[in-house]
């Protein structure tokens, strides 16, 4: 019989198990690449509220490797949340209309997410989350507040993308997606 990702046998009204939750200085592997492995740290954490599930903020850091990492690996200095180039452009007709060029942002990646563990992630060790980030970590988005930070919802397959395109960047592995 076919098996899903679950362990549940396809078309099973069967409800999934409980996936882990994603707790506070968790260091986590994500494979954002195919035959790429990164890096990403949760910096904080808070349970269910009336409007929202658990919830975290969680950093994705410059590391990257060509091959599964193991905590032991790493270089604590590495854990620090990317500083990401974030390019914007416009279709040539917009542009035209509004007079707006391309432009660049630079964005800490740092999200917040459900701590719902989905995927599921691997959780490689834990790590002091004030020694990855020490600045604040507000939930919701504050705007016109200094620090705000988008919300992703359940963390996907590919968390730590920016990372993959920071590498690509800097080694000039291609384009951009």
């Amino acid at each position: 019989m076919d098996e899903t990702v679950t362990g549940a046998p396809k078309g099973s009204r069967r409800p999934a198990p409980a996936s882990k939750l994603f707790s506070k200085g968790d260091v986590i592997l994500t494979n954002p690449a195919p035959g790429f492995w990164g890096i990403a740290a949760v910096l904080s954490e808070r349970g269910r509220t009336p409007d929202f599930l658990p919830m975290c903020h969680i950093a994705i850091t410059p590391l990257l490797f060509q091959k599964e990492a193991f905590f032991s690996e790493l270089d604590a200095d590495g854990l620090v949340p990317l500083v990401f180039d974030r390019n914007y452009t416009f279709s040539l007709e917009k542009r035209k209309s509004r007079k707006t060029e391309p432009f660049t942002v630079k964005e800490m990646c740092i999200g917040v997410y459900t701590r719902r563990n989905k995927v599921p992630f691997k959780i490689i060790g834990k790590t002091d989350p004030e020694a990855v980030y020490a600045g604040p970590l507000p939930f919701e988005p504050l705007y016109g507040s200094e620090v705000t930070f988008p919300l992703y919802g359940d963390a996907k397959k590919d968390l730590g993308y920016e990372a993959y395109i920071h590498w690509k960047r800097n080694n000039n592995r291609g384009t951009e997606n």
